[in-house]
């Protein structure tokens, strides 16, 4: 005798409804919050995940900032007062599928503002989450080496003794846009009659950095959001890319190509100077006067191959996109000086 439960009609409708259901879950766009969205690296990377097929939603404080074509295809925009808005970081993060926070590298936004965002993440049950890094590879060295990049290790450790998220740390050495900045390699400086030049330590101008454009980066990022090994899991993880590797002497050939100027590359020092220098910068400007000294910092850090990204730590994504090249992102720049 045949129970209703049992009946091939039945049977027949529940593998039905069941199919429908799944197909359902499969046609559900992927939603992410990108925090920090209207700035320039934001704005890429909500290009970069629409075009992925992504649904995006942003955090910020003013959505005037965005591009329309952005601003449109969002799926919603939240407003936030501050980096402590409570109330708005809930409801940027309710229902999201994963984070990623673009807030601008400054200190108190690197700390405090996302372990708020975390915070938020954790009571929503977010597992995903890819807080603002994009640096050169702090994991090598140790808290104090380099003071910018303590609020990223204080984070880092700090989440891993009090959070259940297990975020996605991205490195991936310089922007290009601070390539020809005192805050690139050579400290790059026009004087008064335009003339260019880059200086070095001891044999500081064949040694490489890693650089990335911001452009690769973005694409990159959404890369590892979706397929990065473990990402979806929720394990976290220390993720290396970049669009190429530099010597001060090649920026050089590069500018000179580039510009069609000269550029005079100059040494000024053994690395004990420069050592010295940092030295009696730090004790003259101390820890709130970081900015005073930074570059020498990071010029003695990459001087010493401290963070250098070697070839087989890195992940190769030519097949998401094939990296700008070095030529380029000097031409944009130079253009929009």
């Amino acid at each position: 005798m045949q129970t209703p439960n049992s009946s091939p009609s039945f049977i027949q409708f529940h593998q039905a409804l069941s199919y429908h259901i799944i197909l359902k879950k499969r046609e559900k766009k992927m939603l992410i919050l990108i925090a920090g969205i209207t700035g320039s690296l934001g704005q890429r990377l909500a290009s970069n995940a629409i075009s992925r097929g992504l649904s995006v939603r942003g955090l910020g404080r003013d959505s005037s900032k965005l591009k329309p074509d952005i601003a449109d295809k969002l799926e919603s925009f939240v407003t936030s007062k501050n980096h402590y808005d409570v109330d708005a970081l809930d409801k940027a993060v309710k229902g999201v599928d994963g984070i990623i926070c673009s807030y601008s590298p400054i200190p108190i936004l690197t700390l405090e503002g996302n372990l708020q965002l975390l915070r938020a993440a954790e009571r929503a049950g977010v597992k995903v989450f890819i807080p603002t890094s994009w640096n050169n590879d702090w994991s090598k060295i140790k808290y104090g080496d380099f003071e910018l990049y303590d609020t990223n290790i204080a984070l880092q450790r700090h989440t891993e003794l009090t959070s259940s998220i297990k975020p996605v740390y991205l490195f991936n050495g310089i922007f290009s846009d601070l390539l020809l900045t005192n805050l690139g390699p050579g400290f790059f400086t026009l004087d008064d009659q335009g003339k260019a030049s880059l200086k070095y330590w001891g044999d500081g101008n064949v040694h490489k950095i890693s650089w990335s454009s911001q452009d690769d980066i973005a694409a990159y990022t959404i890369e590892i959001l979706l397929n990065g090994e473990g990402v979806q899991q929720g394990k976290g993880g220390f993720f290396r890319f970049r669009s190429g590797e530099i010597s001060i002497e090649e920026l050089a050939d590069a500018y000179r190509r580039v510009s069609g100027q000269e550029i005079e590359v100059k040494r000024v020092g053994e690395v004990e100077d420069l050592e010295g220098d940092v030295a009696r910068l730090r004790l003259e400007h101390g820890r709130a006067g970081v900015f005073q000294y930074v570059a020498e910092s990071k010029a003695l850090l990459d001087l010493k191959d401290a963070w250098k990204m070697e070839s087989e730590e890195l992940t190769v994504m030519d097949h998401v996109k094939k990296p700008r090249t070095l030529d380029e992102c000097l031409e944009e720049h130079l253009k929009s000086a």
